[in-house]
C-alpha cells in the first residue's frame, strides 16, 4: 500500500505538550509502553485518561493536516472492507471508511504509525491510504459491533480444523507413518533395491 504522509507519535507527544494538555513525563512514558504488546500510544493515552479523544483527534487534525472523520460523522461503506484483514484492522482500530478506485480512506484512532497504515494486507491489489482522523472510543465501538462478530465466526472454523487435525495424528495408521518413510529411505534410489548398507 502507498501513503504519502509520515505519521509518528514524537510530533503529536510535542504538541501535546506544546498545548499544555499533557505533562510530558505521562507522555515520555506512554511512548516507552507503546508497542511491544502493549496498546498503541494514542489508545493508552486515551484509555488512561491523560488526554481526551475528541482532544487528540483535534490536535493530530491540526498538526497532520488531516480531515477529522469519526465514525458518528460519517457510516463506513461495508464495502470497503472487500479483500482486507480484519485480524488486522481490529488490532490496530482502523476503520476503512471508504473505497474509491485505488483509493482506502481509513479512520485511525485518532493517530497510527504510517507503517501501520502502510502495512495494511490487501487481497486484491495495492491500494493507495488516505487517512482521516476518528477516535478511539468510537473505532473500537464500530470494531466491536462490526468486525469482531465476524473474526468470533471464523474461530469455529479453526477449531474444527485443529480437531481433525488431532484426530488424524490420533490414528493408528498415521502413527507409523514415520517407520514408512524411514523404511523407504533404506532404498537405494539408483537401483530401487534395499540398501544394505543402511543403518
Amino acid at each position: 500500500m502507498k501513503l504519502h504522509q509520515r505519521l509518528d507519535y514524537q510530533r503529536l507527544s510535542d504538541a501535546l505538550i506544546d498545548r499544555g494538555l499533557c505533562e510530558s513525563q505521562a507522555l515520555r512514558e506512554a511512548l516507552q509502553l507503546s508497542g511491544h504488546g502493549n496498546p498503541a500510544f494514542v489508545e493508552a493515552i486515551v484509555n488512561a485518561n491523560l488526554v481526551g479523544d475528541w482532544e487528540v483527534g483535534r490536535v493530530v487534525a491540526e498538526i497532520y493536516n488531516l480531515a477529522f472523520l469519526p465514525v458518528e460523522l460519517c457510516n463506513p461503506d461495508a464495502r470497503a472492507l472487500d479483500g482486507l484483514d480484519l485480524g488486522y484492522l481490529a488490532q490496530h482500530g482502523l476503520v476503512p471508511m471508504g473505497r474509491f478506485g485505488t483509493v482506502l480512506t481509513v479512520a485511525m484512532p485518532g493517530l497510527v504509525l504510517a507503517e501501520v497504515l502502510s502495512g495494511i494486507p490487501i487481497a486484491d491489489g495495492e491500494l493507495t491510504v488516505l487517512p482521516v482522523v476518528g477516535s478511539v472510543v468510537s473505532n473500537r465501538r464500530w470494531i466491536d459491533k462490526n468486525l469482531t462478530p465476524k473474526l468470533r465466526a471464523t474461530l469455529p472454523a479453526a477449531a474444527t480444523l485443529a480437531a481433525q487435525a488431532g484426530a488424524m495424528l490420533s490414528n493408528p495408521e498415521w502413527g507409523n507413518i514415520f517407520d514408512a518413510a524411514d523404511a523407504a529411505v533404506q532404498f537405494d534410489l539408483h537401483t530401487g533395491q534395499p540398501d544394505h548398507g543402511a543403518a
